[in-house]
């Protein structure tokens, strides 16, 4: 190769070098829905996020970034207009108009639809990696959670009893809901506990009689809804609650709130702090 030729080569692999930095230094990226955002942040590039919605307050640094709203709160003129190259939604959490208008705005849109399930977590885990081109973070974040439910299994294997439990979603009085099936109540079937309450999808308002007739063994609740609703006595005044084998023994029990309800990158510590929870008897003495 001649002399010239050489000095081209090196300035071409120099100029595809600045390009790709450069590339990866602009990235700019707008996440509507927690559980996205602590996804993005597990894989490495919490840096990148520019913007997020209210309920992304996970790792606390986020809180500190501009806020593009709440659900119907949410619009694509406030998103485009932060101007991101990449905008990471949850389908359910946005409008399909807005969604609708950000996939013709030609930023790159990547939309997960999210459900409770660990197959649907590594789902979406891997479509959120590949987004970032952090296929190799995503295999040791999925990795990592399911170690963590592995060894969730194997406590569960000294358990001696399967409890039936709750889970209640509230903000302070006014709004007690039952979690049922496809919310976080999911969670249970993980942490060797079954639900206590039958044929309730989705969330709906806590019924005293049926409280009653279920007779869970455990409440589970998210901590801001526990403390905002005044502690377990709190809970206990509760219409139904007090006459409940979870409110007699105040079995009542909560973890941090994205952590419980993400199904996230949090998943497998959520499923192991809930395992020692409602199984008394896995607790360290």
């Amino acid at each position: 190769m001649s002399k010239s030729s050489a000095c081209r080569l090196v300035l071409f692999l120099l100029v595809i070098g600045i390009s790709v930095s450069s590339s990866a230094q602009q990235l700019r990226i707008i996440t509507a829905g927690s559980a996205l955002t602590e996804t993005v942040c597990a894989l490495g590039d919490c840096d990148k996020i520019i913007a997020s919605d209210r309920t992304s307050l996970y790792p606390a640094e986020i809180q500190k970034l501009p806020s593009i709203g709440y659900r119907t709160g949410i619009s694509a003129e406030g998103i485009l207009g932060l101007k991101p190259t990449l905008i990471i939604a949850e389908k359910d959490y946005v409008d399909e108009a807005v969604l609708q208008q950000l996939a013709g705005s030609g930023v790159k849109l990547v939309i997960v639809d999210r459900k409770f399930t660990v197959d649907d977590t590594r789902k979406f885990i891997q479509q959120i990696a590949t987004a970032l081109h952090r296929e190799a973070e995503g295999k040791k974040l999925i990795a990592k959670i399911e170690g963590e439910l592995a060894e969730a299994k194997a406590m569960l294997k000294r358990a001696t009893a399967v409890p039936k439990a709750v889970c209640i979603y509230n903000r302070g009085t006014a709004t007690v809901s039952v979690a049922g099936t496809n919310t976080f109540g999911e969670i249970l079937s993980y942490a060797g506990a079954v639900s206590a309450v039958k044929d309730v999808e989705g969330y709906k308002p806590l019924n005293t009689e049926a409280l009653i007739a279920a007779n869970p063994d455990y409440l589970v609740m998210i901590d801001a809804g526990l403390q905002s609703i005044g502690g377990v006595e709190g809970m206990l005044t509760v219409p139904g609650v007090a006459q409940t084998t979870a409110g007699k023994k105040k079995q009542i029990v909560s973890l941090d709130s994205l952590m419980l309800t993400n199904f996230g990158p949090r998943f497998g510590e959520a499923v192991k702090a809930l395992v020692v929870l409602l199984h008394p008897e896995l607790q360290p003495k």
